[in-house]
């Protein structure tokens, strides 16, 4: 039976998905319907998603929510996979509660939705995501809206994050002398967050969907862009092409352009370059505030 289907005829504990949300995980995670998966909701309010997904996947090893809300830990379910943790995963007790399931197929971020808390869910739980697992980050239109830390142009919403990683997915083609988390340095400063053990090798796709943002993760070898494959015997127009040996992309010297190889990242030189105006707009203030006195005089 499909997500949407188990999600209409559902009759237990409540719980509220957006319909592309559901026409999106059976495309996404049909793939794991019948395995031994682990899967773990962060945020899952009256917790009738906890019930759903243990239809949907009937052979799940373990479906584990958490949520920051201590009533939680009222919620009682006949089905013995299904498990509840009550605190806040930004805690460290929270954390050793949840590693002790070690690590999972599936993780689902319903969480705050604010773009602080998403952020710091995915540098903290990323790397408790399997090879071949799935990260899914659910209602991210609220990354627009400046009550939860976003808008459109705001560098440091939780959207702007996740399109930072398909630069980093791209990295060995970036030909300068900088570290992956190089580019999240805006986020680890102004969010504290240490990106040093974040498992950025294992990032293989981001996907958006309205709302939505899928980032699968694969071993390091699976993530890179290989040997160029080159198959057929005539080469008429372009016959050069035929080379003998293994050929691998060679990325040129970089440092030397200025779009790529910074001091200062976009979003670090508008802030420094808004407090420059703002002192010089005080200092024209205070030199008409001058010629004003003179001009009495």
């Amino acid at each position: 039976m499909k997500l949407k289907d188990l999600y209409q005829k559902h009759s237990g504990k409540v719980s509220q998905k957006w319909s592309i949300y559901l026409n999106q995980y059976e495309e996404k995670l049909n793939h794991y319907k019948k395995l031994p998966i682990k899967l773990l909701e962060i945020g899952i309010e009256n917790g009738g998603s906890l019930e759903i997904y243990s239809k949907y996947f009937p052979n799940a090893e373990i479906i584990l929510g958490c949520d920051k809300n201590i009533n939680c830990e009222k919620l009682k379910y006949t089905e013995s996979n299904i498990k509840v943790i009550a605190g806040d995963i930004k805690e460290d007790a929270t954390k050793r509660k949840i590693n002790k399931y070690s690590k999972f197929d599936i993780i689902i971020d319903d969480g705050s939705h604010g773009s602080i808390d998403i952020v710091h869910t995915f540098c903290s739980y990323f790397n408790s995501l399997k090879d071949g697992g799935i990260f899914i980050v659910e209602d991210l239109h609220c990354s627009y809206w400046q009550k939860w830390g976003g808008g459109i142009f705001y560098p440091l919403s939780s959207i702007n994050f996740f399109k930072k990683i398909v630069d980093i997915l791209n990295y060995e083609h970036w030909g300068i002398d900088q570290k992956k988390n190089w580019l999240l340095r805006e986020f680890s400063s102004n969010y504290k967050i240490n990106l040093n053990d974040l498992e950025l090798d294992k990032m293989h796709s981001v996907e958006f969907v309205n709302s939505l943002c899928f980032i699968r993760k694969k071993t390091k070898e699976e993530n890179k862009l290989g040997d160029i494959i080159i198959s057929g015997k005539d080469a008429v127009i372009y016959p050069e092409i035929i080379k003998p040996n293994k050929q691998t992309i060679k990325t040129p010297d970089e440092n030397k352009n200025p779009w790529i190889n910074k001091d200062l990242l976009p979003e670090e030189d508008l802030v420094i370059s808004k407090n420059k105006i703002k002192k010089l707009e005080d200092h024209i203030s205070v030199l008409l505030e001058k010629v004003k006195d003179l001009e009495k005089n």
